[in-house]
């Protein structure tokens, strides 16, 4: 081989060991939401010193930790093209009825838990079974069931709060080591999040899905089956959040989950899930939940006035979403 050929395959060799890292870095749909929480990490850390105060991290990991199972109850109707107007709806009638079951009923915490979930999971049951029988948009039977869910809690309710058992508040406002509980159980949900998505059958049967659901029928996939499922997932995480939300608050009103379903679809759209279906990152959703509750908290340490924090949300969603159009297409040039 003349030495020619061989310093191009030196070349070539160092170019792969060098170039395609940062390429496959770029490629992948969390590569935005990765950069952006280190710069907003920078930017906040930089400009208040509380915020990497061992007080404020715990209320970040508290916090980000339910908004994280907030963004699982909009994903898990995102990945197959769908959408769930009415995760707020439902966390609100889950906590209202725990605090039917705690305060008037005398429940134990235990079976109040497993109760309230499957409420939840019969209310995203009935969403799919409508979506499917009536062939409607998810658009149009969630908006509907949101005001039927909203108004069942609020007449049950009256609006007023309720009390819950005592210990049952330790969970959202207990620390393992320098985190804390929720924090863990968000972990834990995403690992398992991640594993359903690429190691378990039906998983893949539900990416494949938002992918493309003619195709999946064709294959033999049970496309109302699995809408039906993710339906039913769905409103069991909105109602995991709101027994976590009461728990982290100290008591169950119906005004829980009134800002829900723009979280949810903020945090899926920072974190490069895509909300046509079809695609789940696990370390973009992990990140986006952290990225919203660090902007909503450094804005309030940078004492911006809470009234335009909507508005700075709404800036923040526009411009991720922007950013991760503007990757694919370079994407799509780099390949």
């Amino acid at each position: 081989m003349s030495n020619e050929k061989k310093e191009s395959k030196n070349v070539r060799v160092q170019g792969d060991q060098r170039v395609p890292l940062l390429k496959r870095f770029f490629l992948e749909p969390y590569s935005s939401a990765v950069v952006a929480i280190v710069l907003l990490f920078l930017i906040f850390s930089l400009s208040t010193d509380s915020f990497l105060s061992q007080y404020n991290l715990f209320n970040l990991s508290r916090t980000s930790a339910i908004y994280g199972f907030i963004a699982a109850a909009q994903l898990m109707v995102a990945v197959i093209g769908g959408m769930n107007l009415a995760v707020g709806a439902v966390g609100s009638l889950c906590t209202v009825l725990m605090g039917e079951m705690m305060q008037n009923l005398g429940w134990a915490t235990f079976p109040t838990v497993l109760v309230t979930i499957l409420i939840g999971g019969v209310c995203g049951a009935v969403n799919g079974v409508l979506i499917n029988k009536l062939k409607l948009q998810p658009f149009v039977i969630t908006l509907a069931m949101s005001f039927v869910y909203q108004g069942i809690s609020t007449g049950i309710s009256h609006g007023m709060p309720y009390n819950i058992n005592e210990g049952f508040s330790d969970l959202g406002r207990g620390q393992v080591g320098p985190t804390s509980a929720l924090f863990i159980l968000m972990v834990v949900m995403v690992l398992i999040l991640m594993v359903f998505f690429r190691y378990m059958r039906v998983g893949r049967d539900v990416l494949a899905v938002g992918g493309n659901a003619t195709a999946a029928e064709l294959s033999g996939i049970k496309v109302a089956r699995v809408n039906i499922l993710c339906n039913t997932a769905s409103c069991a995480f909105a109602a995991i959040a709101a027994l976590l939300w009461a728990s982290r608050s100290g008591s169950a009103t119906a005004t829980t989950g009134s800002d829900w379903m723009l979280y949810s679809f903020a945090i899926c759209a920072i974190g490069g899930i895509r909300l046509n279906g079809g695609n789940f990152t696990a370390v973009g959703f992990f990140c986006g939940a952290w990225i919203l509750t660090m902007i909503r908290n450094g804005l309030t340490m940078m004492n911006v006035d809470i009234y335009y924090e909507q508005a700075f949300l709404g800036a923040i969603i526009l411009l991720a979403v922007s950013l991760e159009s503007l990757r694919l297409k370079m994407a799509e040039q780099m390949k």
